[in-house]
This record gives structure tokens, sequence and C-alpha cells, in this order.
């Protein structure tokens, strides 16, 4: 007697496996995509935080020593530049760091 292949129970228990990982994959790759645009919008908001506030004295990433100094004191108008480590918030997201582009 030879057997022509697995079991119609094994068969049917593979597919129900595999339909199971695939619904669980479709999940996974809407949750990213959830995740990636919460992200985008953590960005860009933090982007807006800094840049208004470094104008107006401080902010939780610098600090608030230039706040209470009375305005005109300061003599640099430049803009301040935004730089990659005052993103407190992006850099705390491991998935964040890991779509960077590496150094």
């Amino acid at each position: 007697m030879s057997q022509s292949g697995p079991p119609a129970d094994a068969k049917q228990a593979q597919a129900a496996a595999l339909a199971e990982l695939e619904a669980a994959q479709k999940r996974k790759r809407a949750i990213d995509t959830k995740l990636a645009g919460l992200e985008a919008s953590i960005y860009a908001y933090e982007g807006s935080y800094l840049e208004e506030t470094a104008a107006s004295g401080g902010n939780i990433i610098k600090g608030f020593d230039n706040y209470l100094k009375p305005p005109g004191t300061t003599t640099s108008k430049k803009k301040a530049e935004l730089t990659e480590d005052d993103r407190l918030f992006s850099m705390s997201s491991a998935t964040y760091q890991q779509s960077l582009p590496p150094k």
C-alpha cells in the first residue's frame, strides 16, 4: 500500500492555517499603514510646534531660558534650524527610526 499524500484532514488544516496567515498579514499591513500615517502626523505637529515656539522664548525641547527675557534682547532674528535631534517624540518611535535612511 502506498499513500498518495497527506490525509484530507491535514490538507484542510493546512489550507485553514494559510488562510489565517493571509488574513493576519493583511491586518498587519493595514496596521503598518495606519502607524506610518500617525508617525507622519506626529512629525508634522512636532515640526510646527518647534517652529512656532522657537521665536517665543522656548519650548519643551530647548528649554525656556529666553522666555523671561524682554523682547529685543536677543540679537539673532534668523529662523532657528531644526535638527532630527530636536524631534524628541518622532525619535522615540522605533519604527520611525527604522524608516530613516542610514547615516
